[in-house]
């Protein structure tokens, strides 16, 4: 009798060029080529990361904090110096001297100054410029920016502002900032179906009871077979289990790792942040030595964690509100895998699962391609599609990684059996799949009622285009979680403003309705939004126009009309 078809982790290495976009994030890592179909390697790990200052772009210095935008100037007259009539004479003037137009009156502040409108985003040197030809008239006391205030939701976790780029409010990122200030996971419960879990500061205050699902003392190397204990023992290849593996040597701890993008603890002054910092973590093993698992392995690992019973386990009393599975298979989902999915949706759990990274349809893929999952696709730092990852028959897209600007995350600094923990960048499908099951944490946080179909409606009809493209199919695209989130809560996720906003409402006709919400560069430039017909995007300088394409590299919008 042929062996029950075993699954692997689904994460690579894989070489691209570095883009313009590409962040400095730590030192290059050792890099291991794909050997065979049937085990995916990647980076070995890195050393624990120390805090790192944020940069506007790839080549600004240490320590540069960007310059916010805004549309707005709060202006103070001199009393009596100016009537009321003859202050739009002073704006025109000063227009003339910076080169803006359209200054017009808004408001009128507690302290009676004037709420100034521009004509469009203004930022940097258009920003500075403006505001000091107001303050050259004498008759003005002060004139200053009416900077946009947001809400304290960046964590103080030391290296989210310069290595967790995955998070940031940025074209390539999933813009975590905003989406905490509506929901943080609370309540939820994901499951992480993968090699088990170490212990780690950044995670133990979020971790439940999980389960060991690897059926065999010798792949479990913890000398029995299913137990209550998901501690992982270290994957590492063995000379006897798994000869001529390509897999590197040292154990990934790839269940830590996908765990801590999900759901990180925030704002205890340690390491990262996961996307769902609030949430609680099920850790389910069912992939042991040579990162592999038996499928029958993971399909018992769903069931439990779905809270269905399970002959030969103990009962479940965590049931998942959400389950991750970073691994795959190659070839159609196996039926008892797709039994235990099926059993998990027929409980209203979402399933979220890794595309795979053979750089093919994930069609191919299980248990991407299993019926009712939510496949996830991975995209890198300038938001286009991974060379490596499994693209077309997909539902969304998530940041993924690559060599040159991967996802740091929680690990262990064991080379094989596991010791201290420590915090480790790697890319693959499996770092993407986790940010979107944290994703549905926030969802379900926010609407408990929400329905699997309804989950997923809700991060397809708010994803955006890859910003960098994905020209052979990101499904849906990019997840937005805080667009996702505003729609469950009744509100317009894609409402237009500032310079965009203006020129929107001239040429709607021409654009059609918005098809993503305004996303900005570090810095505040450029910016754009997708509508129907095309984008309009906006740089300082230049202002607002609209493209029906936009370019592949978008932070550079010089080619532009």
């Amino acid at each position: 009798m042929s062996p029950t078809p075993r699954t692997t982790r689904s994460t690579r290495t894989t070489r691209s060029p570095r883009t313009a976009a590409g962040l400095a994030l730590a030192a290059a890592l050792a890099l291991v080529p794909l050997g065979s179909a049937a085990a995916a390697t990647e980076a070995a790990p890195a050393p624990a990361p120390q805090p790192a200052t944020s940069s506007t772009d790839p080549g600004a210095a240490p320590g540069t904090v960007p310059a916010p935008g805004t549309d707005s100037l709060v202006v103070k007259f001199r009393d009596g110096a100016v009537p009321e009539g003859s202050r739009d004479a002073v704006y025109a003037q000063a227009a003339d001297r910076s080169g803006d137009t359209g200054l017009v009156e808004s408001a009128v502040t507690a302290d009676g100054a004037q709420v100034v409108r521009t004509g469009g985003t203004l930022a940097g040197a258009e920003l500075e410029a403006l505001t000091a030809a107001l303050e050259q008239d004498p008759a003005v006391e002060y004139a200053e920016p009416d900077l946009v205030a947001t809400t304290a939701a960046e964590p103080n976790d030391p290296s989210y502002a310069g290595l967790q780029w995955s998070l940031w409010d940025d074209p390539a990122g999933l813009g975590m900032p905003l989406a905490w200030d509506r929901a943080t996971g609370a309540g939820q419960t994901i499951a992480v179906v993968d090699t088990g879990i170490t212990s780690h500061p950044d995670l133990d205050a979020n971790v439940l009871p999980g389960y060991d699902f690897v059926s065999t003392p010798q792949n479990g190397r913890d000398g029995d077979g299913w137990d209550a204990d998901p501690t992982d023992m270290g994957d590492y290849p063995d000379a006897a289990l798994c000869p001529g593996s390509p897999l590197p040597p040292d154990s990934s701890w790839h269940g830590t790792h996908t765990a801590g993008i999900a759901a990180a603890a925030a704002n205890n002054g340690l390491g990262v942040s996961g996307v769902a910092p609030a949430a609680k973590i099920l850790p389910v093993r069912a992939v042991g030595a040579c990162s592999q698992g038996y499928i029958t392995d993971v399909a018992a690992g769903v069931r439990w964690a779905s809270g269905a019973p399970v002959p030969g386990a103990a009962a479940n009393p965590n049931p998942a509100t959400v389950i991750n599975l970073s691994l795959g298979v190659p070839g159609e989902c196996p039926a008892v895998l797709q039994s235990a999915i099926s059993e998990a949706l027929g409980r209203g759990i979402p399933v979220v699962a890794a595309a795979g990274n053979q750089g093919v349809d994930a069609a191919q893929s299980a248990p991407a391609n299993c019926a009712g999952v939510i496949s996830v696709a991975a995209t890198d730092v300038s938001g286009a599609l991974t060379p490596y990852s499994n693209y077309g028959s997909v539902t969304v897209a998530a940041p993924g990684g690559d060599p040159y600007a991967q996802i740091l995350s929680t690990g262990n600094a064991g080379t094989r059996a596991p010791e201290a923990p420590a915090y480790t960048e790697r890319n693959g499908t499996s770092m993407a799949a986790p940010a979107v099951s944290g994703a549905v944490a926030l969802l379900r946080e926010v609407s408990p009622a929400l329905g699997v179909d309804g989950i997923r409606a809700a991060l397809t009809s708010t994803a955006r285009q890859a910003p960098g493209g994905c020209a052979l199919g990101c499904g849906a695209g990019v997840v937005d979680p805080v667009s996702a989130l505003i729609a469950v809560q009744g509100g317009e996720p894609f409402s237009t403003r500032g310079g965009i906003g203006v020129l929107h409402q001239q040429i709607g006709a021409t654009t059609g309705e918005p098809r993503s919400r305004e996303l900005c560069a570090l810095g505040g430039t450029p910016c754009f939004q997708e509508f129907a017909s095309g984008w309009i995007v906006w740089d300082a300088g230049v202002g607002a126009r609209w493209v029906q394409v936009l370019p592949a590299q978008w932070w550079d919008l010089s080619s532009v009309g």
